[in-house]
């Protein structure tokens, strides 16, 4: 039986990175484990790993530039700007080494700082992630991707109160709806939240044809978790991920759509704490 999460909100604070806040969500004690949402999300949807996990990691969940609380960067807001985003944030919390988890988009960014700064990232997770086998897949993707991003011109801040908005976008993220509407308004409200240029931009970066040869270069053990009815990411290119990463490990869960840490959490958390010791 499909099991989804919704805790309670736990409280933000920030730090300034480069003149502009990044807000964050932070628990626990431990080795640091960063937790970077995908692409039209926040650092909400992590709250229910930050309870599962916590006893055991000192868990960040940062609101990635442009979406939930944080403004957009200056300039460019691609995949690798994000990258270094990510970094200074670190550097500016004081983590010399950290296991990083990245969903969806993020999973990207995740690979590139692994892959540039191997020696900050101890173990890796990339969530509902997918990658291109070949060229036509690639042009297909970033199609896709740009197709999505340009919808967010037709987005309206009462399509949050509409029921048949927020449960027909999120009939896409998950294989069974939840009864509980909380859970679809609270990550539609995310989705129209998103800045708009952060949108195009960090959308464009999807047909990136670095990403494959970054996954080659990864060093870290690495955990890839797929969703085998993720109608976000291509499952039929997740076994291509886990080929190209040398020290990894593929792991499927059955009967979920794109957001495993809402519809079967249990599942979700007990395969990163088996993971990351």
């Amino acid at each position: 039986m499909t099991t989804f999460a919704l805790s309670a909100d736990s409280a933000l604070d920030h730090v300034m990175i480069g003149g502009r806040p990044i807000y964050y969500r932070r628990r626990g004690a431990g080795i640091p484990l960063l937790l970077l949402h995908g692409w039209g999300g926040s650092s909400r949807y992590w709250r229910g790993t930050l309870d599962a996990l916590s006893d055991a990691h000192d868990i960040i969940a940062p609101d990635l530039p442009g979406f939930g609380e944080s403004p957009p960067l200056d300039g460019l807001a691609n995949v690798h700007r994000v990258v270094d985003t990510v970094v200074a944030f670190a550097d500016r919390l004081g983590l010399t080494q950290f296991d990083i988890n990245g969903h969806s988009f993020s999973a990207s960014v995740a690979v590139y700082l692994a892959a540039r700064h191997p020696e900050r990232v101890r173990r890796l997770v990339l969530t509902s992630f997918s990658t291109f086998r070949n060229e036509t897949e690639r042009r297909i993707v970033a199609k896709v991707h740009n197709i999505l991003a340009l919808w967010m011109a037709l987005r309206r801040p009462w399509m949050a109160n509409r029921r048949m908005f927020y449960r027909a976008v999120s009939s896409r993220f998950f294989y069974r709806l939840p009864a509980d509407d909380r859970v679809l308004r609270e990550s539609f409200t995310d989705f129209l939240k998103m800045d708009k240029r952060t949108s195009l931009e960090s959308a464009g970066s999807a047909g990136d044809p670095l990403i494959n040869p970054a996954l080659t270069q990864v060093r870290a053990p690495t955990l890839i978790i797929g969703s085998r009815h993720d109608r976000i990411m291509p499952p039929a290119g997740t076994p291509m991920a886990a080929k190209l990463v040398p020290n990894s490990r593929l792991v499927w869960i059955e009967q979920c759509g794109h957001l495993p840490m809402i519809e079967r959490p249990d599942m979700y958390h007990r395969l990163l704490s088996e993971f990351l010791g």
